[in-house]
């Protein structure tokens, strides 16, 4: 029976040592971030996603294929005759989320177009415009308020500020009377204009 001994000593320690590597390799793993497996997985609720606009910008952009008449106001004259009138004429370009206009002023030669879409991807309104009297592009984004439903429109700087005292950051809101009216104004109040369909 001695001759037995070391080996079932040997026997007993082997079994000592897997219970007692079994009894660890489980704390180890729990100290890793393992834990996780042995319980059921907590849900946290996310925090609700923003809503998309394209709809309610889907309806704007709509609204605003065809003729219109407009009359623009600079600051300082409230209640008289407007300061200049015109005509723009607004057409769907590729399709419902992206138009193309033209405008006309009266009594002048002075001429301009632009682009005005939604872009679905960053949920933001974008516009370009340009003027035969002016110099350089005017670039835009903006972001819909549904419940007015207005777009408050930000300038996009293609070059440096010319001084200083210059604002960097000129805004403006077009904002959706009617199906056959709407109002483009400055947020500084240098200027306001009407539109009132024609067609």
């Amino acid at each position: 029976m001695r001759t037995h001994a070391p080996c079932r000593y040997r026997s007993v320690a082997l079994a000592l040592g897997a219970l007692a590597v079994a009894a660890i390799a489980p704390l180890r793993l729990a100290a890793q971030g393992n834990e996780r497996l042995g319980r059921t997985t907590d849900v946290i609720p996310s925090a609700p996603a923003e809503p998309s606009h394209l709809e309610p910008a889907r309806g704007i952009l709509r609204t605003l294929v065809g003729t219109w008449r407009f009359e623009i106001w600079f600051a300082g004259n409230y209640g008289g005759a407007s300061d200049a009138s015109g005509t723009r004429v607004v057409k769907a370009l590729f399709d419902d989320l992206r138009l193309e206009w033209t405008e006309q002023l009266d009594h002048s030669t002075i001429a301009g177009q632009g682009v005005l879409g939604f872009d679905p991807g960053s949920d933001r309104f974008f516009s370009s415009a340009v003027y035969s009297a002016g110099a350089a592009p005017e670039f835009m984004t903006g972001t819909l308020d549904a419940a007015e439903p207005l777009v408050t429109f930000s300038s996009i700087l293609t070059a440096p500020a010319a001084g200083p005292g210059q604002q960097l950051v000129q805004s403006s809101i077009m904002n959706m009377l009617d199906q056959n009216h709407f109002a483009w104004t400055a947020r500084d109040h240098a200027w306001r204009a009407m539109f009132t369909r024609q067609e």
